[in-house]
Parts: structure tokens; C-alpha cells; sequence
């Protein structure tokens, strides 16, 4: 089956190009129903300058007739551009994103090189001119000193300053990350912005927040804000916040409302998971560990319970069962109080 490719930048000039040509008909179809005729510019012709009575007349009713049809089609080219754009900008939104955390990820890698590479050339520093001395014995018996450097061969190129910044590798538009590190080399926050090029922007900057809850130094918690201003103007804040037990909680403000996702790990490197949206309906994701690599989710929420199999780790999974939520009459029969 061949791969869903969608040009969200064609969709996002055929929605322009759909409201130039309801601004071009404006004129004519609001002149029309005055039973005027106009030029293609929009100027009023008058029956003088026609020169026929009858013709005139006749092009003054074509004008009217054609004014209701004119006008709804100028109310359906207002729905379909919006429904392109919304597509478009939905569909740059999810790349945009992606793209972003590629960027990290790839930002990320740069700074575990750039730390490597500091650490051989300190090394390097460290030993450069230093030397081990050494006892032997020569052929005839005699004690001889020598000594040999720590270090031969060329040096190690400078480190230089730790990377940044990082450019996104599409070929269309921009996408460009910046990022703040503290003094162990961590990302304290980031800021993303992508631009298609025809006008699409999407922006958005995280801060994170490292916590070491075993007391070895090392972060295991990473929290983090994220803002994110959309395609469309729309912003939405993204919050995670970890308790102390290790569960977390994941909340999404946007125009609409809230969303609040509470995830508590289970033993078995699984998870229990209860998310709240905008309109208080409440969704359940149970994920189980079965074996080295598999495991099974169940998903109960208002369109039902799906029940999926595949692999934890990597989030790959297939779905097995669905069935539909109970009618709103047998959850009436069954809960009635008797």
C-alpha cells in the first residue's frame, strides 16, 4: 500500500488563492443585486452606454439572476478555503513538531560529541609535555635512564564552543532550534521555529527541569513547560510535573480548555493512565508487560474499549479488539435503582 502524501503547503495557497477569487467577485455579486451591470473592473454601466434598451435589459437581469447562486458560492469557497487551510496548517503543525524534536535529539547528540571531544583534548592538556622515566640495562651491562612521552602524535583538534543551535534538514522553508545549556552540559530550555516558506509559521520553546531523586548525581526526572504557538495563532501550554513516587502528571492548556493526564507507573515497567479532556470525559490506557518486548494496552473511553498488542518500549501497536461503549439506555436498565 502506497504511502498518504499530503502537500499542506499547496493546500495552504489553494485556500489564498480561493479568497483572491472571492474578493475579485465581491463587486459583482454585491452590484448584482441591484440589478446594475458592472465592468470587469466593477464599474456601473449605465443603458446609455450599452446602447440597447432590451440588451441592457436583458444584461441587468442575467446580473440579478446570477447574484443568489454567486453569493452562495462565495459562501462555499469561504468554507472550503478554511477547511484547506485547517488541514494544511494541521498537518504542517504535526511535521513541525516532529521536526523540532528531531532537531533536539540531533542538537543533543552534537553536545555528547562536543563533550567527548573537550574531555580528549583536557586529557591531551593534562599530558602533552609530560613524560614516564625509565631504568634498563644496556648491552654491556651498564644502568641506563631513559624516558618516553605521555603523549606521540598529533593532537586532538580544539573543541571549540559547545553547539547551540542546529538547522532542521528539510529543503523547504526554515527550521531552526536554539538552546540554553547549564554547566553540565544539560538543555535548560529551546526554542523551535519552523516556516514553510509560504507563509505557515510554528513556533515553540521549552524549559526543563533535571531532578536526581536517587542522590547519584545523575538526573532520572526530566519535567519540563512547553509553549507553543500554533499555524493557525492558536498557543497551548504543555506541562509535565513528577511526583515523588514517580508518577506524573501531564497537563495541555489551549483556547478550548484543559486536558490533565495522570500516568502512574506499575511494577512490571508498565503504566496506568486516566486523561481528562476539555469537555470532562475521562479515558483510561492500562499498558501490561507481558514478556521481553510485548505487552498489551487497553484503551477505555466514551468511543469504547480497544484492546491493542505490540511493544511497550518502542510504542508500536496493533490493534485486537474493539468493542462499542454501552447504550445510554442499557446504562440506564442497568444502573436504576431498584
Amino acid at each position: 500500500m502506497a504511502d498518504l502524501v499530503l502537500d499542506y503547503a499547496l493546500l495552504h495557497q489553494l485556500a489564498g488563492s480561493m479568497r483572491e477569487l472571492k474578493a475579485k467577485i465581491r463587486t459583482d455579486v454585491e452590484t448584482g443585486s441591484r440589478r446594475a451591470v458592472v465592468t470587469s473592473n466593477g464599474a456601473v454601466v449605465s443603458s446609455a452606454q450599452v446602447g440597447n434598451a432590451s440588451v441592457y435589459a436583458a444584461l441587468s437581469a442575467f446580473f440579478y439572476a446570477c447574484h443568489s447562486p454567486f453569493k452562495d458560492s462565495m459562501e462555499l469557497l469561504d468554507k472550503l478555503a478554511d477547511n484547506f487551510d485547517g488541514i494544511a496548517k494541521a498537518f504542517f503543525d504535526v511535521d513541525a513538531d516532529f521536526g523540532g524534536k528531531v532537531n533536539t535529539a540531533r542538537l543533543q547528540a552534537h553536545i555528547g560529541q562536543w563533550q567527548a571531544d573537550t574531555k580528549a583534548y583536557e586529557h591531551y592538556l593534562d599530558i602533552k609535555d609530560k613524560n614516564v622515566t625509565f631504568q634498563y640495562y644496556d648491552e654491556n651491562g651498564d644502568l641506563k635512564t631513559a624516558t618516553i612521552p605521555l603523549w606521540s602524535g598529533p593532537p586532538p583538534p580544539e573543541p571549540g564552543a559547545v553547539p547551540t543551535e542546529i538547522d532542521g534538514t528539510g529543503t523547504v522553508g526554515s527550521n531552526h532550534t536554539t538552546a540554553k545549556l547549564d554547566e553540565d552540559g544539560n538543555i535548560v530550555s529551546e526554542t523551535t521555529t519552523v516556516q514553510s516558506g509560504d507563509g505557515l509559521t510554528y513556533t515553540e520553546t521549552t524549559d526543563y527541569t533535571y531532578v536526581d531523586t536517587d542522590g547519584d548525581g545523575v538526573p532520572d526526572v526530566v519535567d519540563y513547560t512547553s509553549t507553543i504557538t500554533h499555524s493557525d495563532g492558536s498557543t497551548e501550554t504543555i506541562e509535565k510535573k513528577t511526583d515523588p513516587d514517580g508518577s506524573y502528571v501531564v497537563t495541555s492548556k489551549t483556547d478550548e480548555g484543559t486536558t490533565t493526564s495522570t500516568v502512574t507507573p506499575t511494577p512490571d515497567g508498565g503504566s496506568h493512565n486516566v486523561t481528562v479532556d476539555t469537555e470532562g470525559e475521562t479515558t483510561t490506557t492500562d499498558i501490561v508487560v507481558t514478556g521481553d518486548g510485548t505487552g498489551t494496552k487497553t484503551v477505555v473511553g466514551p468511543d469504547g474499549t480497544d484492546v491493542y498488542t505490540g511493544n511497550p518500549k518502542t510504542g508500536q501497536w496493533t490493534l485486537q479488539s474493539h468493542e462499542d461503549p454501552p447504550a445510554e439506555d442499557d446504562d440506564y436498565y442497568y444502573n436504576y435503582p431498584v
